[in-house]
């Protein structure tokens, strides 16, 4: 019979930045897990070690999220002042501007 293959171990970026983000979440589980120690004995100790363990099965491995960068040739439409009007399948859609409505409040503006 076929084995089933071993999923591939995900490899770590060789980024400074990642080093440096490891080294100081470790640094900060180990000062943890020792206040948990001053504080509860060995038991406390224990605790916040569980706890480390269970956030990360909630929240998984760290994703590499890329920066999404848009960039547009023109400011965008102010739909508030401007309103905004298209043809959508042969049917023309419009959107007036919005009427200015005075503020809310009793306060007088600062001077």
């Amino acid at each position: 019979m076929n084995e089933p293959e071993a999923a591939p171990e995900q490899e770590q970026p060789d980024d400074p930045y990642f080093e440096d983000y490891e080294e100081r979440l470790a640094e900060q589980r180990s000062n943890a897990i020792a206040a948990g120690r001053r504080k509860g004995g060995l038991a406390g100790a224990a605790m916040a070690g569980a706890m480390f363990a269970i956030s990360e099965i909630i929240e998984g491995p760290p994703k590499e999220d890329a920066p999404v960068t848009v960039e547009a040739s023109s400011d965008p439409h102010d739909l508030e002042k401007e309103g905004f009007g298209t043809t959508v399948d042969g049917v023309d859609v419009e959107a007036p501007p919005l009427e200015r409505l005075d503020p809310v409040t009793t306060r007088k503006p600062r001077r």
